[in-house]
């Protein structure tokens, strides 16, 4: 009975510590920002809270964002913060446009011009030689096979690994939502939509496995998706908690990219953006048996709102 018990240990040891993910936060240096000091103190408190929590991430630049009149010395020192914290930087073109209405030497084009500040930076922490990280404006790869194919082409020349994504949670949705009761002082509002965000995101959570077992048939590594945003800078420690509770192990980009399944081709070539867990099973021909969870109605109304 005791040896069993071992094996049963075991194997329950074994099944929680395939349940891997690693973090990766867009549209740095920050999202919907009152003012440059609000997207300061955001981004302190959303560092701090990686910091607790042991994290490395990487974060997704559009370094347009950087260039305001009178403030590009104190955004470049948002984006330093990141390094100086010891998370990774990677590219995510320097205006955030939609693959999907550009062409394909427009869209090199803004990819060049996204990884000037970003490269100066990672020289400085030592960081020069290592990854380049590249991820598409909402995740659309490319509209036409001349496109997509061509890019990742561009992507491979140019020394880049695409980063893709399996989870992600609609806090862009949420967040502007957030952002709209922030600025009415409406706390019980905020809160509302906090909780609201974080039962959405467990859902996801639900579904994505349920959709990861019928693509890969086995757990894998995945790459959880979130933005540089007031709402995860105020919710990031629950938003881990939810995860780890799920028993989920944090690790990074450069290790979660190491699982095979990432090497399975994807073929989708779509003017829209979703998971590569879509993108594998549509690859594959395999129909979605399971149905996305919806945003609550009260949210959806709020965010169309204005």
């Amino acid at each position: 009975m005791r040896f069993i018990s071992f094996i049963l240990l075991f194997v329950s040891f074994s099944s929680n510590a395939q349940k891997q993910i690693a973090i990766t936060i867009d549209d740095l240096p920050f999202v919907q920002e009152l003012s440059l000091k609000h997207a300061q103190e955001s981004t302190t408190k959303l560092l701090s809270k990686i910091n607790k929590q042991k994290l490395t991430t990487v974060g997704f630049i559009n370094e347009n964002s950087v260039y305001k009149l009178g403030q590009i010395d104190e955004r470049v020192a948002l984006l330093d913060a990141w390094l100086a914290n010891g998370q990774q930087l990677g590219n995510h073109t320097f205006s955030h446009p939609s693959f999907s209405k550009l062409s394909l030497e427009e869209f090199k084009i803004e990819t060049l011009k996204g990884e000037i500040l970003t490269e100066k930076l990672k020289q400085k922490y030592g960081q020069g030689q290592t990854e380049k990280y590249f991820r598409f404006p909402f995740l659309h790869t490319g509209s036409d096979s001349l496109k997509k194919y061509g890019f990742q082409a561009f992507l491979a020349e140019n020394g880049y690994q695409n980063a893709p994504v399996t989870i992600d949670a609609d806090d862009w949705l949420f967040n502007k939502v957030y952002m709209d009761a922030l600025k009415a002082n409406n706390k019980m509002l905020m809160k509302e939509v906090a909780e609201k965000y974080l039962k959405h995101t467990e859902a996801y959570f639900d579904y994505y496995e349920k959709l990861t077992q019928e693509v890969a048939g086995r757990p894998i590594k995945h790459v959880f998706l979130c933005h540089a945003n007031v709402l995860n800078a105020d919710y990031f420690n629950e938003l881990i908690d939810l995860m780890r509770k799920r028993d989920y192990t944090f690790i990074t980009l450069k290790e979660t990219l190491q699982d095979e399944i990432y090497s399975r081709p994807e073929r989708v070539i779509t003017t829209n953006g979703f998971s590569w867990l879509h993108r594998w099973r549509m690859t594959d021909k395999k129909k979605n048996p399971l149905k996305d969870p919806e945003i609550p109605a009260n949210i959806q109304a709020l965010y169309d709102a204005k």
